[in-house]
């Protein structure tokens, strides 16, 4: 089985296939006006994990790296061409967005529970130049079944979402409004507090419970057959300042721990030269441990 996400495919991907096709007019220029050398340090930078420290072009090639390696996913795992995704807490982030386009060639549908008005005003910004149907809903990822009726999406994808669903949970019972606090200035003390509780519990109490939550709604919304696929990164330029390091390089792990300790019917499966630390496939189906 061939490794995921060779490099030189995946520049081709974002400098000329489907995914520099779909990022729309300012962000396709933009990457076409990039150097060689500023387009292969980009992409080294978002493909190492941890990530290189962040570049002059970084964000703009990191954002087009991941809509490539999600478009990648969904050619792995044979999912439809009129594909259907839900993602929870998309927050600003377009990246799955721009590959369901890429995958479905607009033909696509693409639905996310996304509780931060502002993030969420931003993430309509960045996705009014894409064809296909995105239904954006204004509630906790605790309540995605009360919005969509059950085995309604091909995969349901957590995007960097683990750490943004336990910084929730550890911020509201602090008296954090994450409806409509703006997020980034914020988002320090929501990780001083995810340490907190995670030095005095785990985050057995807040935490666990919240996100186990959120993963048993997108089983339900999700068919049978289908997938769940989680990442996450941080970046070496954080290693020594005050970010609980160690906590972040372990949030996807922790997860697959809370996973395979519930009794939701889903079966890890390999992702090829993908690293076990940083990403983490699901299918729906049998509960892990069976046969």
């Amino acid at each position: 089985m061939p490794a995921l996400w060779d490099p030189a495919e995946i520049r081709r991907q974002i400098t000329s296939g489907s995914i520099f096709q779909n990022l729309g007019p300012q962000r396709s220029a933009e990457i076409a006006a990039l150097s060689d050398e500023e387009l292969d340090a980009g992409l080294t930078a978002a493909l190492s994990r941890p990530q290189l420290p962040h570049l002059p072009s970084g964000a703009l090639v990191r954002r087009a790296v991941y809509s490539a390696q999600y478009a990648e996913l969904f050619t792995h795992f044979d999912l439809p061409s009129a594909l259907a995704v839900y993602e929870p807490g998309a927050g600003a982030s377009d990246s799955v967005t721009v590959a369901v386009e890429a995958h479905s060639q607009g033909r696509g549908r693409y639905a996310t529970v996304n509780l931060n008005r502002t993030l969420r005003a931003q993430f309509q910004s960045k996705t009014a130049c894409l064809q296909l149907d995105i239904d954006i809903v204004e509630d906790r990822a605790e309540h995605s079944q009360t919005h969509f009726p059950p085995n309604s999406f091909d995969a349901a994808c957590f995007h960097h979402a683990v750490n943004d669903i336990l910084q929730t949970a550890v911020s509201e019972p602090r008296g954090m409004d994450t409806t409509t606090v703006d997020w980034w200035p914020n988002e320090r003390q929501m990780i001083e507090w995810l340490a907190e509780d995670f030095a005095a519990d785990g985050l057995d109490s807040r935490g666990r419970p919240e996100l186990l939550q959120v993963v048993s709604g997108a089983v339900d919304l999700v068919r049978p057959g289908g997938y769940l696929i989680f990442d996450h990164w941080t970046s070496l330029s954080a290693r020594d300042g005050w970010l609980p390091w160690d906590l972040f390089c372990d949030l996807i792990p922790m997860a697959r721990r809370w996973i395979a300790t519930s009794d939701l019917p889903l079966t890890e499966v390999e992702l090829p030269g993908a690293d076990p630390r940083w990403w983490m496939a699901l299918r729906v189906g049998n509960p892990i441990g069976d046969s």
